[in-house]
């Protein structure tokens, strides 16, 4: 993983596809920085709305706090934002 990200997708290994989902975000984050076209930031846009579904299922199923669900998913939009 890059240390540049705060969240570590290791942190998050046991909680049904959130770690997995960390990692093809950040991956998809780099190649759409890396190469700025639609079609990587379609890419890009369609994974966010995948992992913010899982992030609330994890939530909605109490494996995830409420106030990490929302970090995460602040953090990721300002990073899809930025």
């Amino acid at each position: 993983m890059n240390s540049k990200y705060k969240y570590d997708p290791e942190d998050f290994e046991g909680m049904l596809n959130i770690s997995d989902d960390i990692r093809l975000f950040y991956a998809l984050l780099e190649e759409y920085r890396a190469d700025n076209t639609k079609v990587k930031r379609f890419a890009l846009e369609k994974h966010s709305q995948d992992f913010f579904f899982t992030i609330k299922h994890r939530e909605v199923e109490g494996n995830l706090p409420h106030a990490m669900a929302e970090e995460l998913r602040e953090y990721m939009r300002d990073l899809l934002y930025d």
